[in-house]
């Protein structure tokens, strides 16, 4: 599920034509489409479209990890329940159902925990707030969103090259 929801990388410029010319060394030599890589504009309050272009694409992501997360919780509560039936302490033998109902509903609960730590993606904090910062700062911001670990590293190093500072996510 991870490789739906991509790397990013983020790199700050001083100058219009730095950007430009990083943006383009980012498409010839990183193979990646040039429908994911932007320019940020300084001062520009609609970057979010720069970080992420597709909100369907991450709410399907969310929603598929969140129920795979919960019926993962459920399954393992009720293994879990079927244990302590068997082998546990006398009050969870004496009522197996009543723990397997327990331990289901924590399980299930402890699954949408996880899932919304997984979708997310604290690791793109960075990233977002680098952006944010740099162009309320007048900077111009090249943003990356990567298809894959290696190409993410790829932009990473192909802007670090000309860049006041890069921040990346994978």
């Amino acid at each position: 599920m991870s490789n739906e929801i991509r790397g990013k990388v983020s790199a700050t410029y001083s100058n219009e034509f730095t950007a430009k010319t990083a943006l383009d060394a980012v498409k010839t030599r990183s193979g990646i489409d040039t429908h994911d890589i932007f320019l940020v504009a300084p001062h520009d309050n609609e970057f979010d479209n720069s970080l992420e272009s597709d909100d369907k694409q991450v709410g399907f992501f969310m929603l598929k990890t969140h129920l795979l997360s919960a019926t993962i919780g459920v399954i393992l509560g009720l293994i879990s329940a079927g244990v302590l039936a068997f082998y546990g302490p006398a009050y969870t033998q004496s009522s197996p159902v009543l723990t397997a109902i327990a331990l289901s509903i924590l399980g299930f609960f402890v699954g949408l925990l996880i899932a919304g730590l997984v979708s997310l993606r604290p690791d793109q904090d960075a990233v977002v707030n680098q952006t944010r910062d740099d162009s309320q700062e007048g900077n111009w911001v090249v943003v990356v969103n990567s298809p894959s670990h290696e190409k993410t590293q790829l932009a990473y190093d192909v802007l670090s090259e000309t860049s006041d500072s890069v921040t990346s996510s994978y």
